[in-house]
């Protein structure tokens, strides 16, 4: 009997993990999948009539009306998984199968598991449940020791020590862990689970060594404690009995493998983590790994300081990560049955190697790789690829780039920032219809944007800064890329006005626009940003956005390395914003010649983080209700012809941490409040104003004293303009008048323009 999810609309979202690296459960990632609106169950007492019923699967069910669980107490099998709201008691007979995961269920573990008796599996993963671990385990019934053969509670909030109790499993197969909140070390127990065949602690935060007794597990096929605080030396004498051993995922802990050169192990590895291991300064690529026939799904050996050149036989594993390391020279063709490639960050030269058409993502950024990419891109020998990540990003890559983007349909992120790459962006780049990121900032490139970049409906990230694109800023941008989250346009030649159209881009969080040649006013419909102007939950921010790959990473495999991000210059520097989306919010206009008033519609997006609008031609007075944009951390409005007073509503933006409003003619008292006292006198210079933090005080004479002196500065520059205008009148009046004067200052000119032009 299953639950009935095809007779109610959908409507309710959640995420699942789905097994990407042949049914290995340590490569699972996120994706989110839509389900219905659940089914609502009032009682179970109608289970009681089934006599016959062993197996009951109620996926999409709400059961949180139901609390006479007693009803299932005789049956083989339940399973309740898929986001239901499960609470009551749990039924303790004659369950085989206890199958809870991705429910949401929550508070402590209930001390009733411990009394299933002929429970052989126990899970209930992706759940929020919470508590110490000897909660769970404190207490366990000799019938549940005897029995249990896989435990699983991964992705949920328990916290607290493993204790010694865990090595009482006696037929114990799969123990899995994963992603809690576990601290202290792996209890020397451990190694009495002789029939252990899965160790699964990862994500956690574990210490101490690995204890000797992981020696004695015979039958471990797999060990994971990637992502914990672990520390020590981990020796060959560790491995000497784990002949079985089919894949050790280690990375991300403070661990060090000290083996000796001639080293055979007895076990073949399918996938290995050693991610950020001590492998000895210096060290190459450990020989023992070409050992290993069957390392064909997974091979991480990022950031362990090797060098030396890269070897040809890795491109037979599927996922290769030797990223953040000191490896050179140039690399091979990447053909093979590698998939996923990540070398970022190394000191790799030459010319880009040839890639197969079967790669997924490739990472070759931050190298120093250089010439140009036709033959890279424009392969004769594929008519398509399956790329869906391409970073070549911080090499010297220089040249056109080809017309050649047909080829590339599959592309999500598209990184060619930091080169020398000049010319216009091909037309065939609206081929990409599947791109969401496009980061071709700091080259060369020149022309107007395409017009085929309309295609690319799903861009979330459009990075163009730092280049010689010029013409307007299109329109279709607002029309056609509705899903536009970052708009990055800065240190360009782009001219003309500010089109309404941008402001259907509700969905906004950074627009840059900065330091290039726009003129006109600032479009008053900016309100429409909607994301700049609610506050949401990390929830709603999920379902506003849909299928939000880019919150973790756009990789599969690489979860640090391709998260959306986006570099805002100011304050003299590059403030670089890692993982943004949904969080930073930015408005920054600065550097242009826009002109007109600060729309007071601007003041209405509460949830905007930064906003510059200086070195513009912006007048008027500073909108009054600024003070509503309680979000504010940076605010720049310097070197604008504005004036009048400070709006004491300023004062109230409790986390303002940067504000310039140096040169725009303002006058009065500096509002009282903590925040703007806070600030130097340089956000304040070239005004007059008065009041903390600077000198002039705010008493009547030091008002009358402030007043003399503008009205000094004043006088100053008219009588300035009045004394050049009159001595220039003079001076034409003299030359018109007086013919000798008149041609001798004519031909002390072309004396001199004879005597430049010769010696030049």
């Amino acid at each position: 009997m299953a639950g009935f999810p095809n007779l109610v609309p959908a409507g309710h979202k959640n995420y699942y993990h789905s097994k990407t690296l042949d049914g290995y459960r340590y490569m699972e990632f996120a994706a989110q999948v839509s389900f219905p609106n659940l089914l609502q169950v009032d009682n179970l007492e109608w289970l009681s009539r089934l006599s016959g019923l062993e197996h009951l699967n109620m996926n999409f069910v709400n059961l949180s009306r139901a609390t006479d669980w007693v009803q299932l107490s005789q049956h083989r099998f339940l399973n309740s998984s898929w986001n239901n709201s499960f609470i009551g008691p749990i039924p303790a007979n004659n369950l085989e199968f206890v199958i809870l995961d991705y429910n949401v269920l929550t508070g402590a573990v209930p001390a009733g598991f411990t009394n299933l008796c002929k429970t052989r599996r126990l899970s209930s993963s992706n759940n929020n449940f919470q508590g110490n671990i000897s909660d769970l385990f404190g207490n366990m019934s000799g019938c549940f020791l005897e029995a249990l053969q896989v435990l699983d509670f991964q992705f949920n909030q328990i916290s607290g020590q493993l204790i010694d109790q865990i090595g009482e499993f006696k037929n114990l197969e799969y123990l899995n862990l994963n992603e809690n909140l576990l601290t202290g070390p792996i209890p020397a127990s451990i190694g009495k689970l002789s029939s252990l065949k899965v160790l699964a602690l990862g994500g956690n935060k574990l210490t101490q060594n690995l204890p000797h007794s992981l020696g004695q597990l015979c039958n471990l096929e797999r060990i994971l404690i990637f992502d914990n605080k672990l520390e020590g030396v981990v020796t060959e004498t560790l491995f000497a009995n784990l002949t079985k051993l089919k894949v050790i995922s280690a990375s991300h802990n403070q661990l060090s493998l000290n083996v000796s050169q001639s080293w055979i192990p007895h076990f073949q590895l399918i996938a290995l983590g050693l991610g950020s291991w001590g492998l000895g300064s210096g060290s190459k690529i450990p020989s023992w790994l070409e050992t290993q026939k069957n390392l064909s799904k997974y091979l991480d050996l990022s950031n362990t300081g090797i060098s030396g050149s890269v070897p040809s036989w890795v491109w037979n594993t599927r996922v290769l990560n030797l990223s953040h390391n000191q490896l050179h020279g140039e690399i091979p063709d990447a053909g093979g049955a590698a998939q996923f490639i990540y070398l970022n960050s190394n000191k790799l030269k030459g010319q880009l190697p040839r890639v197969g058409d079967a790669l997924q993502e490739l990472d070759l950024s931050n190298n120093s790789f250089s010439g140009s990419i036709p033959h890279f891109l424009c392969d004769e020998t594929y008519p398509t690829y399956s790329f869906e990540i391409l970073h070549l990003g911080e090499n010297l890559l220089s040249g056109e780039l080809p017309d050649c983007w047909n080829k590339w349909a599959s592309l999500r992120y598209l990184s060619l920032g930091n080169n020398q790459i000049y010319g216009r962006i091909p037309n065939s780049i609206g081929f990409l219809a599947n791109l969401e990121s496009l980061n071709l900032q700091n080259n060369r490139f020149s022309r107007e944007i395409p017009f085929s970049m309309h295609n690319c409906i799903k861009l979330v990230k459009i990075g163009l800064a730092d280049n010689n694109l010029v013409g307007n800023i299109p329109a279709w941008i607002g029309t056609s890329l509705v899903g536009l989250r970052i708009l990055i346009l800065r240190s360009n030649n782009m001219s003309g006005e500010i089109s309404s159209e941008i402001c259907q881009l509700s969905y906004l969080q950074i627009l840059d626009l900065s330091n290039n040649e726009l003129s006109g006013i600032i479009p008053r419909c900016f309100h429409n940003f909607t994301a700049m102007v609610m506050k949401k939950s990390l929830s709603d921010l999920f379902r506003q956005y849909g299928n939000e790959k880019s919150w973790h990473s756009y990789s599969l495999f690489n979860a640090g390395g391709f998260r959306e991000s986006a570099l805002i210059v100011k304050k003299g520097g590059k403030l670089e914003f890692d993982n943004i989306l949904p969080l930073v919010t930015s408005i920054d206009l600065s550097m242009n010649s826009l002109s007109g008033e600060i729309p007071n519609e601007l003041t209405s997006l509460s949830e905007l983080g930064s906003l510059y609008l200086s070195g513009n031609q912006l007048t008027g007075l500073i909108p009054e209700n600024i003070g509503e944009m309680k979000q504010l951390v940076s605010l720049d409005l310097s070197r604008n012809p504005l004036y009048g007073r400070i709006p004491s509503s300023l004062a109230s933006i409790s986390g303002l941490g940067y504000l310039d409003l140096s040169y725009i003619n303002l006058t009065g008292r500096i509002p009282d409040g903590t925040q703007l006292q806070s600030f130097n006198a340089s956000s304040f210079v070239g005004n007059h104003l008065c009041g903390l933090p600077l000198t002039s005080n705010c008493s009547e004479g030091g008002i009358k004293e402030m007043k003399e002196k503008v009205a000094e500065v004043e006088w100053f520059y008219v009588l300035l303009s009045l004394g050049y205008a009159v001595g220039f009148s003079v001076a034409c009046t003299a030359l018109v008048l007086k013919t000798r004067w008149r041609y001798a200052y004519f031909g002390l000119i072309e004396r001199m323009w004879i005597r430049f032009t010769t010696s030049t």
